[in-house]
């Protein structure tokens, strides 16, 4: 399902662009499409008062491969998925 997104913001797809508050391609489709997964934690009391943070995150890696538009139409993978040790904060 995600591979199939990243196709269609590729291709500048009306439904798929929708589904965001605003088309952040407004003059062209994305030469790249990637996605990442992010592990989020509530920050402690002491976090939120002394850096002002609601949240602590951390990067756990590529979710699906990184896709670009080949001059043929079709799609090509430039990057595979890298997923790092997940749910650990």
């Amino acid at each position: 399902m995600v591979p199939r997104t990243e196709e269609l913001l590729l291709e500048n797809d009306r439904d798929v662009l929708g589904l965001f508050a605003g088309n952040p391609f407004p003059d062209a489709p994305p030469r790249l499409v990637r996605a990442v997964l992010w592990q989020y934690w509530f920050s402690t009391p002491e976090q939120k008062r002394a850096e002002g943070v609601w949240w602590r995150r951390q990067l756990i890696g590529a979710y699906a491969p990184t896709l670009i538009r080949l001059p043929s139409g079709g799609f090509g993978i430039v990057g595979e998925p890298t997923l790092n040790n997940p749910l650990q904060p």
